[in-house]
């Protein structure tokens, strides 16, 4: 017998690990202890949740009795961008940590996020892994999700995986529930791309930005470009914070590096918050016994109760264009002639589509003197 009421709201204690700057947080219920790695996510979480313990390694973490363990669990052996080497890598395995410590402390649910490739990599061997572990781990009923942060009226185009697993049915279920957010377009036009891409593409991308990266392999901060107004310049780190959906008074003192790496690895705050808060409430939705349908393969949105996999047909919501309505117009530092340069020159050798007005704004800033740029050099000869 279930112990709550549909739209009823339940006051669960939960956790959060591989917490980063949060993002996978409910919007009523604190968590009862964090855990995070890095010192500048930290000082971050702290003023966020002032009131919890904070750990800094899952590996060593203690945490109270909750009902709920929610985390984000390194993903970096699972992206198409990553190593690959799936949950036996020493990052993405981290997962049965997060499960281990879910059963420690009795927790009757696990909400998790990862990258889409989660179902794909080792052709789908490794997510059936994570669902069969779940499942004997007790917490039987195993719901997915696919979410993009454009469906939450932000301007970035972020798909990431949702899991909610749970020793109740109904609370997995919760998953699945309609998004009501409504698409939100910007009159200003505005674009974003990559512009250390160009041999794969730009992914230039009209009202929005492509997905945030947490950086380049040598470690410099690579966020997307932005091209408005005659501007071709790289999106600020406080303007990649805003489109993650955070408010940026969390943000203080902290430095710009660090605020790059913090929005590349975060939950899109809305989107966490809308999987959480289906859990808290224990929103149901009454479709999800008719909208199941069996499948061969692993499905974008689906559900394992105990009998296989079925996929669930949700219908995606319309897609936010909103970035004009995010970037900061006092920002005037161009992209520097020399970036400008070798995007071209990855651009020529790829053969990628460029649209033609960015193009010739690129050969134009690669061409011009940026005072930058000069300055940097004389400091270089003197």
């Amino acid at each position: 017998m279930i112990w709550w009421h549909r739209s009823e709201w339940v006051k669960m204690r939960y956790i959060s690990l591989f917490s980063g700057i949060g993002g996978l947080e409910g919007s009523k219920n604190s968590p009862d202890a964090v855990c995070e790695i890095d010192p500048w996510c930290q000082k971050v979480l702290s003023r966020k949740f002032s009131k919890a313990e904070l750990y800094p390694d899952v590996r060593t973490a203690t945490p109270p009795p909750v009902e709920v363990v929610a985390g984000g669990w390194p993903c970096q052996d699972i992206s198409a961008a990553g190593l690959r080497k799936g949950l036996a890598g020493e990052r993405s395995g981290l997962f049965f940590k997060m499960l281990e410590l879910a059963s420690d402390v009795g927790a009757h649910t696990i909400i998790a996020e990862n990258v889409p490739n989660l179902l794909k990599i080792e052709g789908g061997r490794a997510f059936r892994l994570v669902v069969t572990a779940l499942q004997q781990a007790g917490f039987t009923s195993v719901a997915w999700r696919t979410l993009n942060a454009r469906e939450f009226a932000l301007p970035q185009n972020r798909n990431r995986i949702f899991l909610v697993a749970s020793k109740f049915r109904e609370l997995a279920a919760s998953l699945h529930r309609p998004v009501n957010q409504g698409a939100v377009i910007s009159l200003t036009r505005a674009s974003g791309f990559y512009w250390t891409a160009g041999l794969q593409g730009i992914c230039y991308s009209e009202g929005y930005v492509p997905a945030l990266k947490i950086g380049s392999s040598i470690g410099v901060p690579s966020p997307p470009a932005l091209y408005y107004d005659d501007m071709v310049r790289k999106a600020s780190a406080d303007e990649c914070l805003s489109v993650q959906g955070f408010p940026l008074d969390q943000f203080v003192d902290i430095p710009d590096k660090a605020k790059f790496a913090m929005a590349g690895n975060a939950v899109a705050l809305p989107v966490g918050t809308f999987v959480m808060d289906g859990v808290f409430e224990a929103k149901n939705p009454d479709y999800i016994t008719t909208d199941l349908f069996p499948t061969e393969g692993i499905p974008r949105d689906g559900v394992d109760f105990g009998s296989g996999t079925l996929a669930v047909s949700n219908k995606q919501s319309e897609l936010s264009a909103n970035l004009g309505s995010f970037i900061d117009r006092s920002i005037n530092e161009p992209l520097s002639g020399r970036a400008a340069r070798g995007l071209l020159s990855r651009l020529e050798r790829s053969g990628k589509p460029c649209p033609k007005d960015l193009l010739k704004k690129l050969r134009d800033l690669s061409i011009t003197p940026n005072l930058l740029e000069e300055a940097s050099a004389l400091r270089s000869s003197s």
